[in-house]
């Protein structure tokens, strides 16, 4: 899924003139990778108390609303999935305005952050440039930016989202290019905040501008979390047939499940959740307790391999997969989150 502008920025919000500044912070080497530790990274599940960390996305982005979100289901929330600002390069380096909201709570942050602005009239950024370092500046402030606001070891970089998929400007058309600019966003990025952590998420199955997204795969030391977007649609999960798609199509569940593991790494659905709205019209399963319960069926098949899992609760028209608009697939959401509980 891919959301344009910031929740409280929206993309024709007058643009701020764009800045780089910041003073230095550490430069201490990352050292508490999955890579560096040869264990698996896991978000802290202590929030909820589930065998996994799980969250949710809510078009608003305050903590408030995740914590009520929380209590309806009748578990706090471990995740809280969200997206960067893609107006200009001010925006996108420094989300004050989320470190602010949320340094009093406990949930981590997985912000989904485009490696460079959205094009204007008069500039165009590319993955190319960003392979042969032109954004490596901007990438650095970023890392100043978060390492002064304390969140540095609160915050998971989903960094250029369903690349995989010709609907972003990222689209990895050219493979390289976009591991190059991974490296480089990564590099500049941690030189003053080496406590990020770093999802390399995929869009499940055949998506366009890549066949093989393998072919975009950074390196093991640059990526601390394999994820997967994925919901109920193309096909809808309507029974065994079609969620055996789902689950072992190539490039399905499966298959990122077992690469993640491949690469010791925990493996996540950074989105997920029904679809019930007007983009997928006949091709998606509505309000869908079954799609709920296969999913939350193969969490608990992942074990601890499963770093985290987030609801895409939109409740927009096109894709209309909130609970509030989805009474069938809530109940049964709450009832697996229930079956989920940790073993005590």
């Amino acid at each position: 899924m891919v959301l344009l502008g910031s929740q409280l920025a929206p993309a024709n919000a007058v643009i701020q003139k764009e800045t780089v500044s910041g003073s230095a912070v550490s430069t201490a080497t990352k050292t508490t990778t999955a890579a560096a530790t040869a264990k698996l990274y896991r978000p802290s599940a202590k929030n909820s108390g589930l065998r996994w960390a799980s969250g949710v996305f809510l078009r608003d982005d305050h903590a408030a609303a995740h914590n009520k979100f929380g209590k309806w289901r009748g578990f706090k929330t471990d995740i809280a999935m969200t997206y960067g600002a893609r107006d200009n390069w001010a925006k996108l380096i420094d989300p004050e305005w989320l470190y602010q909201d949320w340094k009093s709570q406990k949930q981590k942050l997985v912000i989904s952050e485009a490696p460079f602005p959205d094009a204007t009239k008069k500039t165009k950024y590319t993955l190319k440039a960003c392979a042969a370092g032109k954004y490596d500046a901007q990438w650095e402030q970023f890392g100043i930016n978060v390492a002064n606001a304390g969140m540095q070891n609160r915050v998971i970089v989903r960094l250029g989202w369903e690349f995989n998929g010709t609907w972003t400007p990222w689209a990895a058309y050219h493979p390289t290019n976009f591991v190059g600019c991974w490296k480089h966003v990564f590099k500049a990025a941690e030189k003053a905040a080496p406590g990020l952590r770093w999802d390399w998420c995929v869009n499940r199955g055949y998506s366009g501008a890549l066949k093989d997204p393998r072919k975009a795969w950074p390196g093991k030391k640059y990526v601390d979390i394999v994820s997967e977007d994925s919901f109920d649609g193309y096909p809808p999960v309507k029974n065994l047939a079609s969620w055996n798609t789902h689950l072992n199509e190539p490039y399905g569940l499966k298959f990122w499940a077992k690469f993640a593991k491949s690469k010791d790494k925990a493996f996540a659905l950074a989105e997920w959740g029904l679809y019930s709205g007007t983009d997928w019209k006949g091709h998606s399963g509505g309000d869908n307790p079954y799609y709920i319960k296969k999913m939350f069926g193969f969490f608990r098949s992942l074990g601890k391999n499963l770093a985290y899992e987030s609801y895409f609760n939109d409740n927009s028209k096109q894709q209309a997969g909130a609970f509030s608009l989805n009474p069938k697939g809530g109940k049964e959401y709450k009832k697996q989150l229930k079956l989920s509980k940790k073993k005590t």
